[in-house]
């Protein structure tokens, strides 16, 4: 999909390159007539005067002397590895691997340099049968050479490119996107908003011109055409491989060269706000070093970022990396580990929106060609072991970059055209997953935060917590001038959602999540009430068991805010009411709902909160706020509220 050799971008070294810089000792073959195979004179003459134009580095007129050598005997075999090891030197390897088949089909007995660097080519070209021949006769003449490493992952590669084909008989139907997004001469390393409208990628104008970030907006179901993301990121140097965050309000990207970079390649952050990108900022130690730092991927919050150095303490070339934001501040980068990072490059991780699947390319597993691409998933705290995502997304070429949208069921990557190795064009497309790699989705919800009164924009915290383990899943914020925000919410769960701003009481939400259209979010416009005399909120993730006053694990994360809300404001007194249904006697509600209020208020006791700060008092059903009539009334008349009774002491 990718094999761009730039700062930014990937380099190119893959499997095919192992034998590739080689300088091969047939260049340096004695010519003494005797010692050449053929019979022919003129076919010896002609192979003498190239070698004449060798040692001058005319290596093209050399070339063609060459195969006029072969013209006359066919069967001349020094000439072919001749030819093959000059095209070696000026990089054409589909003539390199042409000429050294001739050699290989002519030669009595080829040499095992040659040998190997045939089964590498082939290997590179798709070619798996070709390859394990190659390969088998190299072993022969090395036997001992099938322990290395590469060897043996050439070898693993084979049998699982081979297997792949021969189960799966499908193909891929791509989907070229039009050409208001591909307007370049090349474009590639695409990044995608949850709501699949925006795509964020790197361009180029011709093959060695300059990187920029540019953004195609889709709008009534069409792209529009790409424009620079903004002037204040794009700059004279190389600006790429950029990832956002769900809302499209948080950019990562590399820049190499400059910006008062740390290493040759560094990470810098811009934040959106309202229409208008900040000028960016370096990351900074501990994300960037001396080293070389690129390919970020955000997750949906944007407050966990993975990416791809070659800094000090990895395990091969290139590693995954992930560092967290933590108030503010990025924490020191963790090595993924070695059950994910090889001896060799592991390049262009993507996190999917669930913050689960975690993808990326690497050249150390067995797979289809040089670079594959791999899939992991996040279990507790660690990665299980690196899939393989398999043909038809593999195929003997290098896919070094996929996003797998919010829904789970498509995918964007860069597409490319090469010749010898050099990419001619280069665009981004779009696929439908097979169903073995379709991803568990994320749903969302958008909307307005203002506050209550004024109805003026807020800038807010949004916070989904999973009930079942009281992990935080996103924790992102609204836009400072609008109040827009997004809230990511992972498909299938029990969450509870908070919106809190300090001054203000916050908001919350419980609900289990199913997959919405992707094209019509849910909408909840939230307001928020600030801090005052009166005012009221319902916990509405406080859980107690079954006619008990004994609280559920599910309301750790209501009590984890209440908390907060008391101690940004010390100074306030609230009063925690219980409150039930109708269900029961006057008297068994009476007690229910203040021993459920008293088991809040020690909570928050134990939590540090100053007694000072809280009373509590049960209210049986005297207070409903919806009809006893209906399940779902009587569920809502259950609930414990704050009520702020002063605000200064």
């Amino acid at each position: 999909m990718e094999n761009f050799s730039t700062n930014t971008q990937i380099h190119g070294h893959t499997l095919r390159r192992v034998a590739a810089c080689f300088l091969l000792v047939v260049l340096f073959l004695p010519l003494a007539s005797q010692n050449l195979s053929t019979d022919s004179k003129k076919a010896r003459k002609l192979y003498e005067k190239a070698d004449k134009e060798y040692r001058a580095r005319d290596f093209y007129s050399a070339i063609d002397l060459l195969e006029e050598s072969v013209n006359e005997d066919p069967t001349f075999f020094e000439a072919f590895i001749r030819m093959g090891s000059l095209y070696n030197a000026i990089g054409n390897e589909d003539s390199v691997y042409s000429k050294f088949q001739s050699y290989a089909e002519t030669a009595p007995d080829p040499i095992a340099s040659v040998l190997e660097k045939l089964a590498l080519l082939a290997f590179d070209r798709g070619e798996y049968e070709k390859s394990s021949k190659y390969l088998t006769l190299f072993l022969n003449k090395v036997p001992e050479r099938a322990a290395s490493y590469e060897i043996d992952l050439l070898i693993r590669s084979i049998d699982f490119a081979t297997n792949e084909l021969a189960r799966f008989s499908d193909t891929v139907q791509i989907e070229i996107l039009p050409k208001e997004v591909n307007r370049f001469k090349l474009q590639y390393l695409p990044s995608v908003t949850i709501d699949d409208a925006s795509i964020f990628y790197t361009k180029r104008d011709d093959v060695r011109g300059d990187e920029d970030i540019v953004v195609s907006v889709k709008k009534a179901g069409k792209w529009q055409p790409a424009q620079s993301v903004s002037s204040r990121i794009n700059s004279p140097l190389n600006e790429g491989a950029c990832a956002v965050s769900a809302d499209g309000r948080t950019m990562i990207f590399t820049s190499c060269d400059g910006r008062n970079s740390l290493g040759s390649c560094d990470l810098y952050i811009a934040k959106k706000v309202g229409d208008q990108w900040s000028y960016p900022k370096n990351l900074g130690k501990p994300v960037n070093s001396m080293y070389w730092e690129s390919q970020p991927s955000l997750s949906a919050d944007g407050n966990t970022l993975y990416f791809s150095s070659n800094r000090r303490g990895g395990y091969g070339g290139r590693d995954l990396w992930v560092t967290e934001n933590e108030n503010g501040r990025w924490s020191k980068p963790i090595n993924l580990g070695k059950g994910i990072n090889t001896r060799k490059d592991e390049t262009t991780p993507f996190i999917h929106s669930n913050g689960k699947n975690l993808y990326f390319s690497a050249n150390g597993y067995p797979g289809m060609g040089g670079y594959d691409l791999y899939e992991t998933i996040r279990k507790d705290s660690s990665w299980t072991q690196p899939k393989n995502l398999g043909y038809p997304i593999n195929t003997h070429k290098d896919e070094v970059s996929i996003v797998i949208t919010s829904d789970g069921t498509s995918a964007y990557f860069a597409k490319e055209e090469q010749k010898n190795y050099e990419i001619l064009d280069s665009k981004i497309v779009k696929t439908t997953l097979p169903k073995q790699l379709k991803v568990n989705p994320t749903s969302y919800i958008v909307g307005r935060i203002t506050d209550a009164k004024t109805n003026d924009p807020l800038k807010a915290v949004i916070q989904v917590v999973s009930l079942s383990d009281n992990l935080t899943l996103y924790n992102g914020k609204s836009d400072s001038l609008s109040g827009e925000y997004y809230m990511v919410l992972p498909v299938g769960l029990e969450l509870a959602a908070y919106v809190k701003k300090k001054g203000y009481l916050y908001s919350d939400f419980q609900f289990t999540t199913e997959s919405n259209n992707i094209r019509k979010p849910d909408t909840i416009d939230i307001k928020l009430t600030r801090v005052g005399e009166g005012e009221k909120i319902i916990l509405k993730n406080i859980y107690f068991e079954v006619d008990s006053y004994k609280l559920n694990d599910k309301s750790l994360s209501e009590l984890d805010n209440a908390y907060q809300l008391l101690m940004e404001n010390p100074k306030i007194k609230v009063e925690i009411s219980g409150h039930t249904d109708n269900s029961g006697g006057k008297s068994y509600n009476q007690t229910l709902s203040e021993l459920r209020a008293k088991t809040v208020y020690n909570e928050l006791i134990k939590k540090g909160v100053d007694s000072e700060m809280l009373t509590y008092k049960g209210y049986a059903d005297s207070n409903p706020i919806d009809s006893n009539a209906t399940e779902i009334g009587k569920k809502s008349n259950r609930r414990i509220e704050f009520s702020v009774l002063r605000t200064k002491r």
